[in-house]
């Protein structure tokens, strides 16, 4: 199997020159239509950057030469930069001070740049070009959960020493629900899966060995010493199974196959994380999940930016602490598409099966394997893949949709 390895290119694309020849190289290997989409994301990717990634880019240089370099190629390209919102101009101004000190001159021309950037917003245009027919019917979903109402919960705070053990005994259960087996395939899952408790506040994290040629690891995130027995539970689901670690385990078991994978799909894995999340167990943690995620997702959609970063705000201060808010805004803003990627991706999985693309979770697991898997939901239908197959004699399409003689 051919794989882009980069989890985070998308991230790093815009000044890494040695991931965005290996992307590039990547696209070369699809079919015509695969390789147009994955262009465009490989085009906005590249041009746009935030004030982040900036910073993120510039800590890696080694000698002074190369700093140098780096600050002139990107006061040239200034006018990409994305918009900040106030909320954060504060936050970057202490980072700035505190671990920039000696190039402040560089990044407060920078912080400027994007505070007073054009307030257009680029995500709703780029996520059409990537969704294709799927932007509108998954744009009706976002609205409709939106406007749900959220379920109270009840959990309880696990204590540091017993989370490990929480999450064995669960992986373990998973591994033998007969019901989920039916509809996902069954874990392969063992419960000695070597896992991390990581000091951080999140979902949670799978390295895959398929991926990155090394062990499996699940990483529970610990929010601090705070997390509930619901969130674990979810967590688990998210990461391990049905989520990431059951996709991969599925999607790319086979490293001998000529298929292409990009480990970088956000649209793609996120969002099946999200959705095996979401659907497995149909709990009010879950859908409570995807309410708020629906609620971000359409504020960070609004045309114009500074209101959608406004809107997000208050939302996420009505919810959590304002430190925590602060860090979701930094994504939200920072790694443009990020978070969309997960609630978008979730429901073009539900469209995919509502519109034959596959019946049941473990058929779309079992279709990408047969096929180049990117976020290139476009593609994901009866009518495109039996196109494709028309088209291009050497395409990988789902078998049940071949029309090739």
């Amino acid at each position: 199997m051919k794989i882009l390895t980069y989890s985070d290119w998308k991230k790093r694309i815009a000044f890494d020159n040695v991931i965005y020849k290996d992307v590039k190289r990547f696209s070369l290997q699809l079919n015509s239509y695969e390789r147009a989409l994955m262009n465009k994301q490989i085009d906005f990717y590249r041009n746009n950057f935030s004030l982040l990634q900036v910073m993120e880019h510039f800590k890696k240089l080694k000698s002074d030469k190369d700093k140098e370099i780096f600050i002139k190629a990107v006061l040239k390209r200034q006018n990409k930069i994305l918009y900040l919102p106030y909320q954060l101009k504060s936050y970057m101004t202490k980072i700035i001070r505190s671990e920039f000190s000696d190039f402040k001159e560089f990044f407060f021309i920078m912080l400027n740049k994007a505070c007073n950037q054009s307030k257009a917003n680029l995500m709703p245009a780029f996520c059409k070009s990537v969704l294709g027919h799927f932007y509108k019917p998954v744009m009706r979903k976002v609205k409709f959960a939106s406007k749900q109402k959220e379920i109270p919960t009840v959990s309880k705070v696990l204590k540091p020493e017993a989370i490990e053990n929480t999450a064995r005994q669960l992986i373990y259960d998973l591994q033998y629900d007969y019901q989920l087996s039916i509809i996902y395939g069954r874990s392969s899952i063992r419960k000695n899966i070597p896992i991390s408790i990581v000091d951080d506040y999140g979902y949670g994290k799978w390295l895959s060995k398929n991926v990155s040629y090394n062990n499996n690891r699940f990483f529970i995130y610990s929010n601090n010493n705070r997390l509930t027995d619901v969130e674990l539970k979810h967590m688990v689901y998210f990461n391990v199974y049905p989520g990431y670690g059951h996709f991969y385990n599925t999607v790319v078991d086979d490293l001998t196959k000529s298929n292409c994978f990009d480990n970088g799909a956000t649209f793609l894995i996120n969002g099946w994380a999200m959705y095996a999340m979401c659907h497995n167990k149909n709990t009010a943690y879950s859908q409570n999940f995807l309410i708020e995620g629906a609620n971000i997702a359409n504020f960070l959609l609004h045309g114009n930016l500074e209101k959608a970063y406004e809107n997000v705000y208050v939302y996420l201060l009505g919810k959590y602490p304002k430190t925590k808010a602060l860090d979701y805004m930094l994504d939200y803003t920072q790694y443009p598409g990020h978070y969309l990627s997960y609630v978008l991706g979730e429901f073009a999985v539900e469209i995919c099966m509502n519109n034959n693309f596959a019946t049941t979770p473990i058929e779309f697991l079992n279709n990408l394997r047969q096929i180049n898997c990117g976020d290139f939901f476009d593609l994901f239908s009866p009518k495109k893949q039996k196109k494709i197959s028309k088209q291009i004699i050497t395409s990988k399409v789902v078998n049940r949709f071949s029309v090739k003689v």
